[in-house]
């Protein structure tokens, strides 16, 4: 009788205990539940919801960028096939989560009937160093690798008519992007034309290519584009180098390049649109797929404050500053463990959260290194203008808003080059160096 008092007795000291336990546990989750959201998201919140500025004027890049590799269609069919994409992707966007959207579920309408841009060997890009020296390696090839894409090529050029970029899509990471990449394939093209003898044409492609860039840095609503303007200034901008510094210094700019090269005001590197159209993507694809008991693990509106929480410090005043004085800014990013009251509750919303929370602050680093690069070149451009017989004199000379700042522009080793220093990861921290106006014909 003892024994079966004693069993007794500790299974119920074992259910109390578990009850206990359920108890707390549902006391936790009902206060996790209940808890606002923290007054830090509240306000990284408003700061991404902030109504978007009214695009620059002008033709809005996407429309050419989205059908760039579009061959053989006329300008009334490419709109015609836009509208038509444009409402596939938005039935698209209305698809539950766990529907997977295969690759041909995404791609133009414009793919099946219509012919694409030939494949190209990549010749040079943005971030592959010395252009020019590579096409004249091997001029002969690069002409033939260059032969079909003719189209291709009169296309980008377009693009600097545009004043905008505004993703036409429905704000979904699910969604394709433009095919940026080929963008890159004008730049091999640029240089041929130097080499072969045409480096007026050379000097207006270069110059047309950023006027494309500072659009896509300056009026993006998203991330990429903004960064592929970048990448675009600075490859563009060590060609443009290479190639003055073969040309005499009196020979003339086209009209083409007027007012190109001129170092933007620092609000224009301000990474804070291209976040808010970056988030609105992410928001809108960061779901869970709908099961019987999500709302245990599934706050929406909070995870939303998680992100925006490694987001907003892009349009904060704090940001702001650095970027008018060209410091790196940096801002509080989302925690990574999940074990915090507020993730009692939204447990699921937290893990997505910090997996979809890279380093927002460093992106921005790569807009201000491209303000810098454009900054040189104007320098570049002044020095051509006022030759002096020895560079450093002519470097003192120079207007202090060229030369001074957080990143002066220094002379290298050799006083035959003129460099700044680069803030983006992905430059290493080396600094970006083009040579001097007129040092290579002095050679």
């Amino acid at each position: 009788m003892q024994g079966k008092n004693a069993v007794l007795k500790a299974l119920r000291w074992g259910l109390g205990s578990l009850l206990a336990v359920l108890l707390l546990v549902a006391g936790v989750w009902a206060v996790s539940r209940l808890m606002p959201i923290p007054a830090a998201q509240q306000q990284a919140l408003a700061l991404l919801h902030h109504s978007a500025a009214e695009p620059a004027p002008g033709r809005n890049a996407f429309d050419g960028l989205w059908l760039l590799g579009l061959e053989e269609v006329s300008d009334a069919e490419r709109a015609a096939i836009l509208a038509e994409d444009i409402e596939q992707m938005q039935r698209l966007a209305e698809r539950p989560i766990d529907v997977p959207l295969l690759p041909a579920d995404v791609a133009s309408v414009a793919q099946a009937p219509h012919g694409q841009v030939p494949q190209m060997q990549g010749l040079c890009g943005w971030r592959g160093g010395d252009c020019l020296a590579r096409v004249r390696a091997d001029p002969a090839a690069v002409e033939a690798a260059l032969a079909g894409q003719q189209g291709l090529l009169a296309r980008i050029s377009a693009l600097s008519g545009a004043g905008h970029y505004r993703n036409r899509f429905v704000a979904d990471a699910r969604l394709p992007m433009p095919n940026f990449i080929l963008l890159q394939r004008s730049l091999p093209a640029h240089a041929l034309a130097h080499v072969q003898g045409r480096s007026d044409a050379a000097l207006a492609g270069i110059c047309a290519d950023v006027r494309t860039a500072k659009v896509l840095i300056s009026h993006s609503d998203g991330l990429l584009p903004a960064n592929v303007g970048a990448a675009m200034i600075g490859g563009n901008v060590q060609l443009l180098a290479s190639v003055l510094a073969e040309l005499p210094l009196d020979h003339p700019l086209p009209a083409a390049c007027d007012g190109v090269f001129v170092a933007v005001e620092p609000q224009a590197l301000s990474q804070c649109p291209a976040m808010r159209g970056e988030f609105a993507m992410v928001s809108r694809g960061v779901q869970v797929a709908p099961q019987r008991l999500q709302w245990l693990v599934w706050d929406k509106r909070k995870t939303d404050g998680l992100i925006a929480l490694s987001m907003a410090g892009a349009c904060s005043s704090r940001t702001a500053e650095a970027v008018q004085a060209d410091v790196p800014p940096s801002w509080t990013s989302v925690p990574r463990s999940i074990w915090r009251l507020e993730c009692a509750a939204n447990a699921a919303g937290c893990m997505v959260a910090s997996i979809a929370a890279p380093a927002y602050d460093r992106y921005g680093l790569a807009l201000q290194d491209g303000g810098a690069r454009l900054r040189l070149a104007e320098a570049l451009l002044w020095l051509r203008a006022n030759p002096q017989a020895d560079a450093s004199t002519a470097l003192l000379q120079m207007p202090a808003r060229l030369r001074e700042g957080e990143r002066p522009l220094l002379l290298g080793s050799d006083a035959a080059s003129l460099q700044v220093a680069s803030y983006y990861a992905k430059d290493n921290g080396a600094a970006f160096s083009v040579p001097l106006p007129g040092t290579a014909s002095r050679r």
